[in-house]
């Protein structure tokens, strides 16, 4: 058999990838410019994002249109296709589809960016006394399904009503070694206006609520502050959970 896996590699190796050329700008329809505000171009291209109930994104000029794979998006979708884990194709397939106007994949995705470095600080401190970990960071979002329910007060006390299951998207972090998993830590973002994000560290909850520049928007507050905030209150919550403390090597 070697000579046969000799002659499949040499096969394999003559193979090369095909060149994507990219897409031609056109004109828009009469009466259509960019979709950016204030943007008054009238050419560029059409998004390729189609959500499962087949609705098309709009228009785009070359200034906000981004190219991947052959294919023009505009820069949100863009994003989107990034975090979905999108697979190189004729049809360039996406796993999972978030629907037209929901923005809480890129949510979850640019949270994660923005939180690596501190968090893969922290997971690397807490786990210092651990021989042969490895710390990970998820490259794409995740697609779930959450049980919803309301608190209601009954004489014997609260009970959590059922009120069937809402999706979310999910990218985090993972530490192990080679006795499996040790630690995982999930931002979550429902798929509603507007998304609540949750905090999960090794399946427990230790933070649920509206990000706060999209809780505050309108109010006049300072956009920057509103981040920082969020992202001290995201990172303080990881903290609290002590990971570590109770896995150190004897």
């Amino acid at each position: 058999m070697a000579w046969f896996r000799s002659l499949i590699g040499a096969e394999a190796s003559e193979v090369k990838t095909p060149t994507r050329k990219s897409p031609n700008a056109k004109t828009f329809p009469a009466g259509t410019t960019c979709g950016v505000a204030r943007c008054h171009n009238s050419s560029g291209y059409r998004c390729s994002y189609r959500d499962q109930t087949g609705a098309r994104c709009k228009w785009w000029c070359k200034d906000h249109s981004v190219i991947l794979n052959g294919r023009a998006w505009c820069q949100r979708h863009a994003n989107s296709v990034k975090w979905l884990d999108a697979r190189d194709g004729s049809i360039y397939e996406v796993h999972h589809v978030a629907a037209m106007h929901d923005r809480s994949p890129n949510l979850v995705g640019l949270l994660v960016d923005g939180l690596n470095a501190d968090v893969l600080a922290y997971l690397k401190s807490a786990f210092a006394n651990q021989r042969d970990i490895r710390i990970v960071t998820d490259a794409s979002v995740r697609t779930a399904v959450e049980p919803k329910g309301r608190v209601v007060r009954t004489p014997n006390g609260p009970v959590v009503e059922s009120q069937g299951t809402h999706k979310v998207w999910a990218r985090g972090w993972g530490v192990y070694s080679h006795v499996g998993y040790l630690a995982r830590v999930v931002i979550k973002a429902t798929a509603t206006e507007p998304p609540v994000v949750q905090v999960s560290v090794n399946g427990h909850t230790v933070l649920s609520r509206v990000p706060d520049w999209i809780s505050n928007r309108g109010k006049g507050t300072d956009e920057a502050h509103d981040r920082a905030a969020f992202k001290h209150a995201v990172l303080q919550a990881i903290n609290k959970a002590k990971l570590g403390e109770n896995n150190d090597d004897d």
